[in-house]
């Protein structure tokens, strides 16, 4: 089982134990000698569409999060590289913060740029379009990280921000944030749905930042019964871009090595089971077991928990920001048929 931790801010560990292969990401430069005018930029995230010929260069657009180690600050972001002519990036918070950056390349090849806007600086690598790197990450003269994900035409990439905190001690609180990517590839064994690509742990208590990439298969039999495990899968339209949006996200017994003890976690979100289901079922995550202790493996639509972790000894949830429990429609890519005829009929225990 491979997973990667992205990130480890300068901070005491407070929650997850540190690793020997943490690396540490960090700037003192905060300063630009660029004159940067940012009425110039005329970048729309609302209404940007990739440029498919550049589906598979390092050109185009990138869309990601952005976060900084303290978690005060918390957002989407994307990166036109040269998508229109331009090179810029747009960062949206979760409370409508809006600010850019201009960019410029520093290297021959075009797949290194540096960018500087009036809050602060970032770097990104483009040289492995499946795996760019932005390091030096400078807002508001904090430390940030991103992480991003190439979106392709007939293949977007997306982004829900998400957070997390504990419910067993009051006394000793740890949250954060919890992310979920996608670059848009598609899982043939769930009906074409978007595949999770990404998920992005920042712990708010200690600036660390995780990344788990390597998911495990699953069983999901309380949702529809495939020829065998399946693999996370995420849908997600903004609602920046779509009319109410809406996500599916299916990620349960997940395990990501931590330290000297394992994160586990289950993700579980429907739009359409809830539309088909009626109001009783909203607000609900989806889960095939029920958390007890033992747990009992079933069909279980549990309030208010549509991510559910534990670790160390430790347990909480995790929440997102963007609505769930809106009405379903067919989506590009996806066998929607097939996936309504799979889901209709389902019973689930509360």
């Amino acid at each position: 089982m491979r997973k990667q931790i992205l990130f480890l801010g300068v901070f005491a560990s407070v929650f997850f134990a540190s690793c020997s292969d943490e690396e540490i990401i960090s700037s003192n430069d905060t300063s630009t000698d660029l004159e940067v005018t940012i009425e110039q930029i005329d970048f729309n995230p609302e209404t940007a569409q990739p440029d498919g010929r550049f589906n598979n260069t390092s050109e185009g657009l990138y869309h990601g999060i952005f976060v900084t180690l303290d978690t005060q600050l918390h957002a989407k972001v994307w990166i036109n590289i040269n998508n229109d002519g331009q090179y810029n990036a747009t960062v949206v918070s979760n409370q409508g913060d809006k600010f850019r950056f201009l960019g410029n390349p520093t290297s021959r090849d075009g797949t290194k740029f540096s960018f500087s806007g009036e809050r602060g600086s970032f770097d990104f690598d483009v040289t492995d379009i499946e795996n760019p790197i932005a390091t030096n990450v400078i807002v508001d003269s904090k430390e940030a990280h991103i992480a991003a994900l190439k979106d392709r035409e007939g293949q977007r990439a997306a982004v829900i921000l998400g957070t997390f905190e504990t419910n067993d001690d009051p006394a000793n609180i740890i949250s954060g944030t919890w992310d979920l990517m996608t670059d848009g590839s598609t899982n043939a064994d769930v009906f074409g749905f978007p595949n999770l690509t990404e998920i992005v742990i920042t712990v708010a208590n200690n600036g660390n930042v995780y990344s788990d990439t390597d998911f495990e298969t699953f069983e999901y039999p309380c949702f529809f019964i495939p020829s065998g495990p399946i693999t996370p899968i995420f849908l997600h339209e903004d609602p920046m871009t779509t009319p109410n949006g809406r996500n599916e996200f299916w990620a349960q017994d997940q395990q990501f090595a931590l330290g000297n003890a394992t994160l586990t976690y289950w993700l579980g979100q429907s739009s359409f089971l809830v539309d088909n289901n009626g109001t009783a079922f909203a607000n609900h995550g989806w889960h095939n077991n029920d958390f007890a202790d033992p747990p009992v493996a079933g069909c279980n639509a549990i309030d208010g928990e549509k991510g559910v972790w534990f670790w160390n000894g430790r347990s909480g949830t995790s929440s997102f920001d963007d609505p769930f429990d809106v009405p379903m429609r067919a989506v590009e890519n996806i066998d929607y048929e097939g996936f309504k005829e799979a889901m209709s009929g389902m019973t689930f225990q509360e």
